[in-house]
């Protein structure tokens, strides 16, 4: 029988990859308070393999699992280190990057740390472009950033690393290949590779991502049937907000066969009837509050069309485009709901 999901994504201009099987490999171990940190590679088209973080509770029970989607930042010497604490022995100006990148964007909190210390096991791969695959230029750039290497000509390193995202998606659009589209692919991979874990709840999966990591979240639930329910903060508006033409950070976000077909909240009709939390501040000064409170009134509409309206919940919050400590807890409290099903307090 053909499921409603089939029938739309047979209907969309968007390549899906078929399934691979993982074959996961872990490279470094680390046990922490309560749960194990696993540096791991594993398949995710061809013989592609893609570096990510894995976090899991030490108790061997099993757990839901969780996606959780880095952001974007313009800064690119880190890519999964912006969510998960890095290994003892990664390099200095790695470590030193993750945590100003948490500190200014998270309250100071490794926001898949403190996921794992609940019960969730937590992977968190890095996108093209980013920590293990950035370019050596990117790195450089952290070196001198954090006092490893002289700092002249800083700036216009750092201008030509984020210029460089347009050579990325020109060089992938000659592979016949849509740089988002294919992080959407292996963010599906991530997925998939969470429901083959022992110590996974398989029909227990949700993904988390803020900023670029929220695109990619509501994507991933949209058109991943592995993923039952999500969070993305502060990623929604409406297209007329998006500047023309695209700066180099939008081409690490753009399908163009869904942007020319579709408003940004339209991911809705692919999204319902999965729950999904989407979370946006007031005063966010890429996402402007009245674009962003129509897409949520477009979302809403078609949920409650659906039947699903108790599915999906937009909230604003004070403040601006952040992660701090406050969205964190009630990031937790929705997907505690969804899949841990703990009391609410």
């Amino acid at each position: 029988m053909v499921t409603l999901l089939t029938f739309l994504l047979a209907l969309l201009p968007l390549k899906l990859w078929p399934a691979q099987e993982p074959d996961m490999t872990v490279i470094a171990t680390e046990q922490r308070e309560g749960y194990t940190c696993q540096l791991v590679a594993y398949r995710t088209f061809g013989e592609e393999r893609v570096q990510a973080y894995l976090l899991s509770p030490s108790d061997g029970e099993k757990h839901p699992g969780l996606v959780l989607l880095h952001d974007h930042g313009a800064r690119f010497d880190i890519g999964k280190e912006k969510l998960v604490r890095p290994l003892a022995d990664a390099p200095e100006h790695i470590q030193a990057s993750a945590r100003q990148w948490v500190r200014d964007g998270f309250d100071g909190v490794f926001f898949a740390d403190s996921l794992a210390s609940l019960g969730y096991v937590v992977i968190v791969p890095d996108a093209l472009y980013w920590g293990s695959r950035s370019t050596e230029k990117c790195q450089r750039w952290s070196r001198m950033q954090f006092g490893k290497e002289p700092t002249d000509g800083i700036r216009a390193l750092k201008q030509e690393v984020y210029e460089g995202q347009r050579a990325v998606y020109d060089s992938l659009f000659l592979k016949r290949r849509i740089w988002a589209e294919q992080t959407l692919n292996e963010d599906a991979a991530a997925a998939r590779l969470l429901k083959s874990l022992p110590n996974v709840q398989e029909d227990r999966i949700g993904c988390f991502g803020w900023s670029m990591g929220a695109h990619r979240a509501w994507l991933l639930a949209a058109f991943c049937e592995e993923v039952k329910t999500g969070v993305a903060l502060c990623w929604m508006t409406l297209k007329r907000t998006q500047a023309q033409p695209p700066s180099a950070s939008d081409f690490s976000m753009m399908i163009p066969s869904l942007r020319k077909a579709y408003d940004f909240p339209d991911i809705a009709r692919s999204l319902s009837p999965k729950p999904f939390l989407f979370l946006s501040g007031r005063s966010d000064h890429l996402f402007p509050e009245e674009a962003t409170a129509e897409a949520f009134r477009r979302m809403q509409q078609v949920y409650r069309a659906d039947g699903a309206e108790e599915a999906l919940e937009t909230e604003f919050f004070e403040g601006g485009h952040h992660c701090g400590k406050e969205q964190q807890l009630s990031i937790v409290r929705f997907l505690d709901g969804q899949l841990l099903q703990r009391p609410k307090k």
